[in-house]
């Protein structure tokens, strides 16, 4: 081994004493620390303080946790103004959308009841001109008439629709039998379905439901009609009921053009049709299953579709079986306005609920035991309300809880979320309450307060 070789042995062993002494050097002073850290955790536990000169070591690794926490402080107090934004903007969107709701409600309500009455002028003036009309005349007349019909129709969905967004319908459940609301709505549609050249057929399978019959009748009979335009000549549709789990479920089937997945959200869009882009009024306005679905939500339940292209569509929904039924369900509200607690009350008697309606919390907590719905009226964050949410929470997690707030700040809905509950504003507008009556619980946050 020559002078260079050797030479090169040694600086390799000099380097790596160096950097094992370095690593050596390194551990040592991190158990040190660690140890010094320890002491003077157990001397503050112990109440006994150290002194500055005992955390002189500890200096830069304190140094260094006070910057880290002063910069989640500061991420955290960005992101709670982040929320509180966020959540005003919410409050800020659900106020003007409930303003753009009921303005266009108005609008639906004065334009139907403005026109209604030159219609039935115009209808009166058609039959004097029948009387004395040519023959040549006739002709025209009819189409006259057919257009009056027509227009009456388009107003009278319109005020429907107006009256179901404004709350202005109520449902009123009792037992109802199937078999013969299924004649009724098929010997409603049988001339349309005639003219169509479309068989209908009906299957009640010997099942009642507990629901309001006439709304149910007039929702069947939309989806009806609108599986008979969507049908060919020849073509058949069917209304059926079978069990579905503990309820029963009400199908109308065709086997008409079918609806892409693309267009299935916007069908209970009002003025929205698949396939009519001439805006043949024979294939009607679009108003049909808007109105389907804002009865459904006044039934407690929703209506849901199955369809594919060229392979037919089916409409469905889901009722509570009446032979089933053991008891109304049980609802308790809180709310220290006598007045509005009783309109609330009313409304959800003539839902079907069996209401215990309170003013006091002590009074209110006392009656969730079995209880199905609880509604409460809190105005604020930090109202004493809020122990009923609570409490229902903790001992009648199935029930679902609604928190009606008049003027809701902008943390109030969170903290109705962190809680499982929904919140609403107060009065509810009945077609939401009755919505989200019919839904699951929320599950609540652990660590609520």
């Amino acid at each position: 081994m020559d002078a260079m070789q050797q030479v090169a042995v040694l600086a390799g062993i000099a380097v790596g004493g160096g950097v094992l002494g370095a690593v050596v050097s390194a551990l040592l002073h991190r158990r040190a620390l660690a140890r010094e850290a320890h002491r003077l955790a157990i001397q503050v536990a112990s109440g006994s303080l150290a002194s500055p000169q005992d955390t002189r070591a500890l200096s830069p690794l304190l140094d260094a946790m006070a910057q880290r926490l002063a910069i989640q402080r500061d991420a955290q107090g960005e992101y709670d103004a982040q929320r509180r934004q966020l959540s005003a903007e919410m409050v800020r969107l659900m106020t003007q959308t409930d303003g753009a709701m009921r303005a266009k409600e108005r609008f639906l309500a004065a334009i139907s009841h403005d026109l209604r009455q030159p219609l039935q002028s115009m209808d009166l003036a058609l039959q004097h001109l029948r009387v004395d009309a040519l023959p040549a005349q006739g002709r025209n007349l009819d189409q006259i008439g057919s257009g009056m019909r027509t227009l009456a129709g388009v107003l009278d969905s319109l005020l429907l629709l107006s009256q179901l967004d404004a709350g202005a319908l109520r449902a009123q459940a009792a037992p109802c039998e199937l078999q013969d609301l299924f004649a009724d709505v098929l010997a409603a549609q049988a001339d349309t379905a005639r003219a169509a050249g479309v068989t209908l057929q009906a299957h009640a399978g010997g099942h009642a439901v507990f629901s309001d019959a006439g709304m149910l009748a007039d929702l069947l009979a939309r989806l009806l009609d609108n599986a008979v335009k969507a049908s060919q000549p020849g073509a058949r549709v069917l209304l059926a009921a079978r069990r579905h789990g503990s309820g029963v479920r009400i199908e109308v089937r065709d086997a008409g053009v079918g609806i892409a997945p693309i267009h299935q959200p916007r069908v209970f869009d009002e003025f929205f049709q698949v396939g009519n882009p001439e805006r043949d009024h024979r294939k009607g306005f679009g108003l049909g299953l808007p109105i389907v679905s804002r009865l459904s939500a006044l039934l407690g339940t929703r209506v849901e579709l199955r369809s594919r292209l060229h392979a037919g569509t089916c409409f469905w929904l889901a009722l509570p079986r009446a032979s089933v039924l053991q008891r109304p369900p049980r609802a308790v509200l809180l709310d220290i306005d006598a007045e509005q607690r009783e309109a609330l009350a009313a409304m959800l008697r003539s839902w079907g609920y069996a209401v215990q309606a309170e003013s006091t919390i002590e009074a209110a907590c006392a009656r969730i035991g079995g209880v199905d719905a609880v509604l409460c009226a809190i105005d604020a964050d930090d109202d004493p309300a809020w122990a009923l949410v609570r409490t229902t929470a903790a001992q009648q997690p199935q029930a679902v809880r609604i928190v009606l707030c008049a003027a809701p700040g902008p943390g109030l809905p969170e903290l109705a979320a962190r809680h499982g509950a929904q919140a609403l504003s107060r009065p509810p507008a009945p077609a939401k309450l009755r919505s989200l009556l019919a839904q699951r619980p929320l599950q609540a946050l652990r660590g609520a307060a």
